[in-house]
């Protein structure tokens, strides 16, 4: 088999034409793409996510169906919420169907695509790039209907599932999800499909489905079907999405408590420390508590004036204050509040720090005299 790669650095450029002159606006990089041809059918797309080449982190793998369609819908959406921790950043494949009998390799030669999807794509990607055990599969129509057949064929293959107006629900695939969910074999985790209510012809099919799922589903089988008056068979795609990835990666944002009663509510510190355990081993990330977490209980403890519980967490966060990068505005914050409980030598220690990291900061100096004259 000849492989062949080109690599990509995606950049666009849009030329604004003017009778005087030429005006020339660069954006930035979308990112690294390779794109590999298997065979003259057959090529892949493969997205590398920011900060991909600088780590050495494993990552999950989102297998795009219809690739040259939807390819960068999945990458839209972490580029734009992944500085915002809502995501964790993935590598994004997409397969593409413009040149290959897509009705034949969808349906009726599934069994052949499916041994090409395991056995060559994922078997290529997880060979050369770092990718870790969690493996997402989005299809569109008939990618829909295909992935019926990976469910229950391959049912350990995918953790989780993303579909949008999906065709050829037929009667044998339902019944084999029906079978494998009264089954005892492992499968995947989540599954999330949409439907637009102007697709009439895929309604019956798609509550059969949601049927099947209600009465038969796992404890550990989250899923969910979304049936949008506002979309129709080509704009369901961007709320499978959206509202699919959303979905699916809730527990990987930040945990922010807007008040200690709510912290206390959710099980303290215990609960906590269990929630971010389970986090890092779903992504493979790390375990401890993240600092956007800290940072807001801390403040939190501040703003209730609740001292004592602010010292344990000063403790549980043995060197978190000093170590992140605060800005002196809340150093200040803290300093006067230790002061306002009458503990000034832990005012003045937290003030010193700070100035050895921000000799210049005239801020904390004027606190520090405050505290040394008092």
């Amino acid at each position: 088999m000849n492989i062949s790669i080109i690599v990509i650095m995606s950049l666009f450029s849009f030329n604004a034409l003017a009778s005087i002159f030429v005006e020339k606006n660069n954006v930035d990089s979308v990112g690294i793409i390779h794109s590999v041809k298997f065979d003259k059918h057959q090529s892949i797309n493969i997205y590398l996510p920011d900060g991909y080449v600088e780590s050495h982190d494993r990552y999950p793998v989102i297998y795009v169906v219809d690739g040259e369609k939807y390819f960068l819908h999945s990458i839209a959406y972490q580029k734009t919420l992944i500085s915002e921790s809502k995501t964790p950043p993935f590598i994004v494949v997409g397969i593409n169907t413009k040149n290959i009998e897509r009705r034949e390799v969808l349906d009726t030669k599934s069994a052949e695509f499916m041994a090409t999807l395991q056995n060559q794509i994922i078997s290529y990607v997880d060979k050369n790039y770092r990718t870790h055990d969690m493996r997402l599969y989005f299809g569109w129509e008939m990618g829909g209907g295909f992935a019926l057949d990976l469910l229950t064929n391959k049912p350990e293959l995918f953790d989780a599932y993303f579909l949008a107006s999906s065709t050829h629900f037929t009667k044998e695939r339902l019944d084999s999800v029906s079978q494998l969910l009264k089954s005892k074999t492992p499968i995947s985790e989540f599954f999330y499909y949409t439907l637009g209510s102007v697709e009439s012809w895929s309604l019956g099919s798609h509550k059969a489905l949601a049927e099947i799922f209600t009465y038969n589903t796992k404890k550990e089988f989250k899923w969910e079907f979304k049936l949008s008056t506002s979309d129709d068979h080509y704009t369901t795609p961007f709320d499978t999405f959206n509202n699919g990835l959303a979905l699916y990666f809730h527990d990987y944002s930040p945990i922010r408590f807007y008040s200690l009663n709510e912290f206390e509510t959710f099980g303290g510190m215990s609960a906590l420390k269990a929630h971010y355990k389970k986090r890092g081993e779903h992504y493979q990330i790390s375990a401890d508590i993240h600092d956007e977490t800290k940072h807001y209980l801390l403040n939190q403890a501040i703003n209730e004036n609740n001292f004592s519980f602010f010292k344990q967490l000063i403790m549980e966060f043995d060197g978190f204050i000093e170590n992140f990068n605060y800005s002196s505005g809340f150093i200040v914050k803290v300093g006067r509040f230790y002061s306002k409980n009458n503990d000034i030598n832990n005012a003045i220690s937290l003030y010193r720090t700070e100035l050895l990291k921000h000799p210049g900061s005239a801020e904390l100096k004027e606190e520090l005299i405050k505290l040394s004259n008092e």
